[in-house]
C-alpha cells in the first residue's frame, strides 16, 4: 500500500467512507465505503490485517458511531487492537522482523494480528469463559484486553507492562516452557 499523507472520514446515514490524499496527488480518493455496522465482523475475520491503518481509522469510526449494548464486538474490535499494538512494538523491537523471542531460550514465534488474535481468543479468552462462566467471562475478557494496552502521550496506544507479562506468560505457555509464569518440570522418561 502507498503512503498517504492524510486521512480523513465521514459517515451519512450508517455507511463509512474513508478517503486519502497521497503526497504524490492533491486529489482525495475513496480508500473504502462500507456500512459501520460490518466493520467489526470484518475486522474480525482478518480484511484489514495486511492493511493496519485502515484498520485502525475504521475502528475509530466504529467507536464513535456505536451504540451496541453487546460486548463481543466491544471485545473483538480491542483484541484486533491489542493484537495489532503487539506485532507493530514487537516488530519495532527486533529490528522490523514481527517476531517474538522468549527470554534464555531458543524458541522464536513468528508473528502477525491473524496469529496473536488466534492465540488471544484460544488462551485468554477461553480460559476467562470456563473460569467465570459465559456471561462474566465476557465481561472479565473486556477488562482484561482494556487493562492490556495504555494511552501515550501522543494519544496513541501502546502495550501495557501488564500486557507485555500477558503475552510472555502466553508465549512460554504456548512454547511448553511454562503456563503463566509457573516453570512446568519436564517429564521424565521412565525405561
Amino acid at each position: 500500500m502507498r503512503n498517504y499523507d492524510t486521512y480523513r472520514s465521514v459517515v451519512e446515514n450508517g455507511i463509512v467512507t474513508l478517503y486519502c490524499q497521497s503526497e504524490e496527488n492533491s486529489q482525495e480518493e475513496i480508500v473504502i465505503s462500507l456500512p459501520v455496522a460490518s466493520i467489526i465482523d470484518r475486522l474480525n475475520k482478518g480484511e484489514w490485517d495486511e492493511q493496519p491503518i485502515i484498520g485502525v481509522l475504521l475502528t475509530s469510526e466504529w467507536f464513535k458511531n456505536q451504540t451496541e449494548k453487546e460486548l463481543i464486538p466491544y471485545i473483538r474490535c480491542i483484541r484486533w487492537m491489542v493484537a495489532h499494538l503487539w506485532v507493530l512494538e514487537q516488530t519495532k523491537k527486533n529490528h522490523g522482523k514481527p517476531i517474538f523471542m522468549l527470554e534464555n531460550s531458543p524458541i522464536t514465534f513468528i508473528l502477525s494480528i491473524a496469529s496473536v488474535r488466534l492465540a488471544m481468543e484460544n488462551n485468554i479468552e477461553v480460559a476467562l469463559t470456563e473460569s467465570f462462566g459465559h456471561e462474566q467471562g465476557i465481561k472479565h475478557t473486556l477488562l482484561f484486553y482494556q487493562e492490556m494496552i495504555i494511552p501515550t502521550p501522543d494519544k496513541g496506544l501502546k502495550i501495557s507492562d501488564f500486557g507485555k507479562g500477558v503475552f510472555t506468560a502466553m508465549y512460554l505457555s504456548l512454547s511448553g516452557e511454562g503456563v503463566f509464569g509457573i516453570t512446568l518440570k519436564q517429564p521424565e522418561v521412565l525405561h
